[in-house]
């Protein structure tokens, strides 16, 4: 993949960068911990609770991709955006479309999977 194909990636992942960045920051009340003396009933502290760990897990999921997207870029600033790690052919242009932070082709994904 050339390098001017490589750079029309750049301005979607960043946009995904963006709003990852804006969901974490607005979320980050979501996470925090419930005080024991706020009075609400058990069922609601229960819920309350729940509700946090769920929060707590999407913002790892967010940060993690905040990390592959981030190694997208290198990949596009060293000119290796698009190539499959495992067989280095062109990662189609529809699954980076549909994952930009994809490091491998669908072929070896599958190939690996088997294993």
């Amino acid at each position: 993949m050339d390098k001017q194909v490589q750079e029309t990636f750049r301005p979607r992942i960043e946009a995904r960068l963006a709003e990852i960045a804006a969901t974490l920051a607005s979320t980050k009340e979501d996470t925090e911990a419930i005080a024991p003396d706020v009075a609400i009933g058990r069922l609601s502290r229960l819920d309350s609770m729940q509700m946090q760990q769920m929060a707590l897990g999407m913002q790892s999921r967010m940060r993690e991709e905040v990390k592959q997207l981030k190694e997208a870029l290198r990949r596009i600033d060293f000119g290796r955006y698009g190539t499959c790690d495992l067989c280095r052919q062109d990662i189609p242009m529809e699954r980076l479309e549909f994952q930009p932070d994809a490091t491998v082709c669908v072929a070896c994904l599958r190939r690996a999977s088997r294993r």
